[in-house]
């Protein structure tokens, strides 16, 4: 069961998703009790998870590619359920159209990109690949917003949970990392909620230092907590993937407004048959056809597009999505060491 006070604790904590549950409450008609218990039912029922998104510069120094894949003598399906055992695969799945499986890829290095690229055109059933290379990004599935809440309620629990930590842009140069500083991240990869109590009994720190080396990973813009949840329970059942053409010189734009649009999740600026690439959320497919005809469409410099509808979602950020809508096992990219 996801009641109405399930719905609002998950749109809060999109917003606020390392707020204690004392502040969440005082933004709320219910006590931290109750939050708690709600979020541990639905973690339990692998409704929810709230996992840690880390900057790319710590586990890669190159960008994500997306992928397009035609099949042959096997279904698509059976595809699909090659591909998502990849660790490297971050996004796939089954989509209308021409193209009937969509996926995005991210390798650790450019050599290990051409590695995974011939590894995947190798595969039983895969026919023809269109690879399209992110060139920049706009925004992350991790600022995504819902918008389940009212316009008061949304406002209160962006202040609660704004971080100081640094705007979406394009990674930067690889960090080196203090041993002790990578294994704190890979705890929060699992658990971006971990409380800076539990993160240094764990490292065998002290609260305060663990409280100081969190803080550091958002303000550097290493580390941001992510909710994920099938967006059929917040009223998002089809998901798609949009394919941009734009005018010269107004590639960055669109990328910004795309970005900045309620339907979008991830937003790149990708070379070879689009400008723009962006992955995105809709109530089903009228609303999917309101979008492309009032909205997308209508952007200052727009040429075309190409809107993909997905049949079926089976790996979002690097983590499997099972059966009635519930969320798989999480295998994020290596930190190393």
């Amino acid at each position: 069961m996801f009641d109405d006070l399930d719905r609002t604790i998950v749109g809060a904590l999109h917003l606020a998703p390392r707020a204690t549950w004392d502040d969440l409450a005082s933004a709320l008609p219910v006590d931290a009790s109750t939050l708690s218990r709600r979020y541990a039912r639905l973690a339990n029922e692998n409704v929810l998870r709230i996992v840690g998104e880390i900057d790319w510069g710590l586990f890669s120094t190159t960008l994500p590619v997306h992928l397009r894949i035609e099949t042959r003598d096997s279904t698509p399906l059976a595809v699909a359920q090659r591909l998502e055992g990849l660790p490297d695969v971050q996004h796939l799945g089954l989509t209308f159209g021409r193209f009937p499986l969509f996926a995005t890829v991210h390798a650790a290095s450019e050599a290990a990109t051409l590695e995974l690229l011939m590894e995947i055109y190798a595969l039983p059933g895969v026919s023809a690949i269109t690879t399209l290379p992110v060139l920049a990004y706009a925004s992350k599935g991790s600022g995504w917003d819902p918008q389940v809440l009212s316009a008061d309620e949304t406002r209160r629990f962006a202040e609660i949970g704004r971080p100081p930590g640094a705007a979406p842009g394009s990674p930067q140069a690889p960090v080196s990392l203090e041993p002790l500083e990578r294994k704190a991240l890979q705890l929060l990869q699992q658990d971006a909620r971990l409380p800076a109590s539990s993160l240094g009994r764990t490292l065998g720190v002290a609260t305060s230092t663990a409280s100081r080396m969190v803080k550091k990973f958002i303000a550097e813009g290493w580390f941001r907590a992510r909710v994920e949840i099938d967006g059929t329970y917040l009223g998002y059942a089809l998901p798609f993937v949009l394919g941009v053409k734009t005018e010269l010189n107004a590639t960055g734009a669109v990328c910004q407004a795309l970005a900045r649009h309620p339907a979008t999740r991830f937003v790149t600026q990708v070379a070879a048959e689009f400008d723009v690439l962006c992955t995105g959320l809709a109530r089903d497919r009228s609303h999917l056809a309101q979008l492309v005809n009032d909205e997308f469409g209508a952007i200052s410099g727009v040429r075309a597009l190409d809107v993909a509808p997905m049949l079926l979602e089976c790996k979002r950020f690097w983590m499997l999505r099972g059966e009635n809508q519930r969320l798989g096992a999480f295998t994020p990219p290596s930190l190393g060491g």
